[in-house]
């Protein structure tokens, strides 16, 4: 087992804590800023072969660099310091991001994307595990509550400043990854390493014990359930009330603020409770959201159950890295939060084909009633089970 030893922590000063939540924030930003530019795009390149497709890789190929260079991400980290990590990983993200700006090739393009996709993945591990290291185990559901906050803000960000830098061209939503500029100029000025020293086996080797994959596996799972409401839920509305992109996006950003609102509760919901407890909460908003979805037959009732869903959306990313981090040695946080980067992001890349056969046999409602019942049994099987699945809470 991971022999760590870690020095004693104090809470951080504000100008860390803010360089770090503003890290956290880029990468909510990432997809959701282009997609409004996503028409122009597919305009200024449609004498490119296959460019309907390639397009939409743009949106896509992120999730799946994502997926594959999280888990090397956290294995670096331990060699090289996760703010030096953190740092590459910005510039990383401000070149990938950034390139949409100059350059005019579709192949291109995604190349720059998928660079960004790396930087998103070192961003996340190792933003999260600095914050953990730089604040006390009992100042963790603060903190971590205060990261969700972040990230449902610069959703509503993205989504509003994205839609509006594509109104004048479809390369102003890309200006947006230059935001990383000056936040490692905050990162490399505010944060430092966390002295963290590991005898014995890798400090990557606490990051696969049985009980975390449970943990894995649940994130995967509760992003499966909810990813169908952003890439779906735009179609239902459609169906149900005409809604068209203006009001699908605006019932989105309200999905984000409600996430903002309970990452700024979390410190409270967390007093007293379990992160076992926490989860089922998470996964029956989901299943209780979907299931008002799946039946509503107007638009306001839909919107009831995307906020609802919003609730579970917020209680997510704190209530799991939380866990995982109350469920490692200090060594290996960012090769445990690296893996579970990854689970998001393969239940991000899969939620919308498993999907679609569903839609194909019974329709977009039942499909999320569907997803529902799935939530439902993973609410249930924590509550009869859940104690197994990792280490017992610390504080945080």
């Amino acid at each position: 087992m991971t022999d760590t030893t870690a020095a004693p922590v104090r809470r951080g000063p504000r100008a860390l804590l803010a360089a770090l939540l503003g890290a956290s924030t880029m990468t909510i930003m990432a997809s959701a800023t282009i997609t409004p530019a996503l028409p122009g795009m597919a305009e200024h390149f449609a004498a490119t072969p296959h460019a309907g497709v390639l397009v939409r890789l743009v949106l896509t190929l992120p999730g799946l660099a994502i997926l594959l260079s999280a888990p090397v991400i956290g294995r670096v980290s331990v060699r090289a310091g996760r703010v030096r990590v953190l740092a590459a990983c910005l510039v990383l993200y401000v070149v990938g991001g950034g390139s949409g700006l100059v350059l005019n090739s579709l192949p291109a393009l995604l190349a720059g994307r998928a660079v960004l996709g790396v930087g998103i993945a070192g961003i996340m591990a190792t933003s999260t595990a600095l914050l953990a290291d730089h604040h006390p185990p009992a100042e963790h559901g603060r903190v971590l509550g205060l990261q969700g906050a972040a990230m449902g803000f610069g959703g509503v960000v993205s989504l509003l400043l994205g839609g509006l830098l594509a109104s004048l061209s479809w390369r102003g939503p890309f200006a947006v990854y230059l935001l990383g500029v000056p936040l490692l100029v905050l990162v490399l000025r505010y944060v430092s390493d966390v002295p963290v020293a590991t005898t014995g086996r890798t400090a990557t080797t606490g990051a696969w014990q049985p009980r975390l994959l449970g943990l894995y596996a649940l994130v995967f799972l509760g992003i499966l359930v909810f990813y169908v409401v952003p890439t779906q839920a735009p179609f239902w509305l459609g169906q149900i009330g005409g809604a068209g992109p203006a009001l699908t996006g605006a019932m989105l950003a309200a999905l984000n603020l409600v996430m903002t609102v309970v990452g700024l509760s979390f410190r409270r919901l967390r007093e007293g409770r379990s992160f076992r407890v926490l989860a089922i909460s998470l996964f029956a908003a989901y299943a209780a959201g979907l299931v008002v979805l799946g039946l509503a037959g107007s638009l306001w009732v839909a919107g009831l159950g995307i906020l609802v869903v919003g609730l579970g959306v917020g209680l997510q990313n704190p209530t799991f890295n939380g866990w995982v981090v109350a469920s490692v040695a200090p060594a290996a946080r960012t090769a445990a939060l690296g893996l579970l980067t990854s689970a998001m992001f393969l239940a991000q890349f899969l939620s919308p084909l498993l999907a679609q056969p569903v839609i194909d046999a019974v329709g977009l409602g039942p499909m999320f009633l569907c997803s529902a019942a799935l939530g439902a049994f993973v609410a249930l099987l924590l509550l009869v089970a859940g104690s197994r699945l990792a280490q017992p809470d610390r504080a945080a």
